[in-house]
């Protein structure tokens, strides 16, 4: 597996020079084998533990804070699925979050979505400031919403569907906000019910260092 060490990855140049001669931080991150590690093996992981992906979070943020910043988005949905009942949905996306060929973000810095039930589906609607990692070719987003029945979950949404749209970051701020006015929103894109944050938790501590500063807001 390769691993961030203090002088790079293992057989390779120092990380430094590795990270920086790629195109883009997702391809950096890509290319650090993180995203892959402390992800079960039957589901595309190289092994590794948490305490791996920890040492290599914080080297990773003193090394390239903009790559850091995406680790944390990318690896967060990927563990999302990794941890989703929704087998067709893991399927369908985890293979794409793994390689990189899709970006993927995890909402901070907002409340959750509120739901309008159209009988065929819901309409979601909210705000979430500082989300890194959301490139102009398209992106997904796990993020949390309370349904009009009061069910509290997490969902999983394309940046291709309709009412979902990109604020730039405001001075002073390294990443954008996402406003979403009743995008539509399938059952199958069912994530998983509130405790989905529970078991996302061990991750999320592991890549503390790595973690978005929240913006400072004047609401």
């Amino acid at each position: 597996m390769a691993m961030l060490t203090d002088t790079g990855l293992l057989g390779t140049a120092p990380v430094v020079n590795a990270l920086q001669a790629s195109r883009s931080p997702l391809q950096r991150v890509v290319d650090s084998g993180l995203l892959r590690c402390a992800v079960p093996r039957d589901l595309g992981g190289n092994g590794g533990g948490l305490d791996d992906l920890a040492h290599a979070a914080g080297l990773l943020q003193r090394q390239d804070p903009a790559a850091a910043a995406v680790l944390w988005a990318q690896r967060l949905a990927i563990e999302a699925l990794v941890q989703t009942a929704n087998v067709g949905l893991r399927e369908f996306w985890l293979p794409d979050f793994l390689n990189g060929d899709r970006a993927a973000t995890l909402a901070t810095g907002g409340k959750e979505l509120t739901a309008e039930d159209t009988g065929r589906g819901w309409l979601l609607s909210g705000v979430f400031h500082g989300v890194p990692n959301l490139p102009w070719e398209g992106f997904s987003l796990v993020a949390p919403v309370r349904l009009g029945d009061g069910n509290a979950g997490w969902v999983l949404l394309r940046s291709e569907e309709d009412g979902l749209s990109v604020h730039p970051a405001a001075p002073g701020h390294a990443h954008a906000s996402l406003h979403l006015n009743r995008v539509f929103f399938r059952e199958d894109e069912w994530l998983g019910e509130q405790h989905m944050a529970q078991r996302l938790a061990p991750v999320a501590e592991a890549l503390a260092p790595c973690r978005p500063r929240p913006p400072a807001l004047n609401t």
